[in-house]
Order: structure tokens, then C-alpha cells, then sequence
């Protein structure tokens, strides 16, 4: 099942239904529906991108890959000490990252649309957000 919505500054944001991995789904407190909303944690989320998505270069997971590692610097290596993703995994999204086609990337940001200056940084230094943060964990 999928939902999609905006929000009224016109971020698209899209719910999916699926199992959670790591953490329990956690209650909507935020937007008043008239039913029952739960999400993943910011770990699950990253967790099957890079486990199950590693090898596809999709411009939405490189950006939410970096915008997580830019909130929280030890998430790919805190997944990896939990075993929810491996080592393997990491050198497997490294080799597809070094073989990213930047000019469709920066295409399909267009459609993305980082909104403020600090997510369009991110947004434009992913691929290198995110190799930087797989060399400073230990293999």
C-alpha cells in the first residue's frame, strides 16, 4: 500500500506500507488524520536503502543517505556493529557510488528539490558525504 502527500511547503513525502527492522514503528503525533499513522525510524529507512538499494544509484537514497550521516555521523557504522547492514554492503554501495553518472544525479535533484541552502550543500556533496563517512569505519 502507498500513500502520497505534500505538505504545505510543498514537500512530497510518501508512505509506504512495511515491516520495521530495527526499531518499532513510531505513532503520527503530528498530522491530524482520521487514522492510524506509523513510520520507520531514520535507521530502518537507511538500513534497507543500503542493504537492499546499494547497487542502484538512485539519486532520493544518495541524498537521504547524506542527509543522515550529516544528522548523525555514526549511523552506517552503528548499523553495521548491529549487524543490520554489513561490511560488505558498505563496500558494495562504494563501488556503485564510484561509478555514478553525476550529471543524472544532478538532473534528478532537480526533482527533488532540496529545500534550503543547508540540504542543497548536502545535496551537491552527497556522493562525497557519504564515501567519506565509509573510510572512517573500520574494516
Amino acid at each position: 500500500k502507498h500513500l502520497k502527500l505534500r505538505t504545505k511547503d510543498n514537500i512530497k513525502v510518501d508512505f509506504l506500507v512495511n515491516e520495521s527492522i530495527i526499531n518499532k514503528a513510531i505513532k503520527n503525533e503530528l498530522l491530524e488524520l482520521d487514522f492510524d499513522l506509523y513510520y520507520e525510524s531514520i535507521e530502518d529507512i537507511i538500513a534497507k536503502k543500503v542493504k537492499y538499494r546499494k547497487e542502484d544509484n538512485l539519486t532520493r537514497d544518495i541524498f537521504d543517505l547524506a542527509v543522515a550521516i550529516d544528522n548523525n555521523e555514526k549511523i552506517l557504522e552503528n548499523l553495521v556493529l548491529t549487524r543490520y547492514i554489513s561490511k560488505a554492503d558498505l563496500l558494495t554501495l562504494q563501488k556503485s557510488l564510484d561509478n555514478l553518472d553525476e550529471h543524472i544525479y544532478k538532473l534528478e535533484l532537480e526533482k527533488i528539490e532540496p529545500n534550503g541552502a543547508k540540504y542543497q550543500d548536502i545535496a551537491q556533496n552527497a556522493k562525497q558525504i557519504i564515501t567519506d563517512n565509509i573510510k572512517k569505519i573500520s574494516f
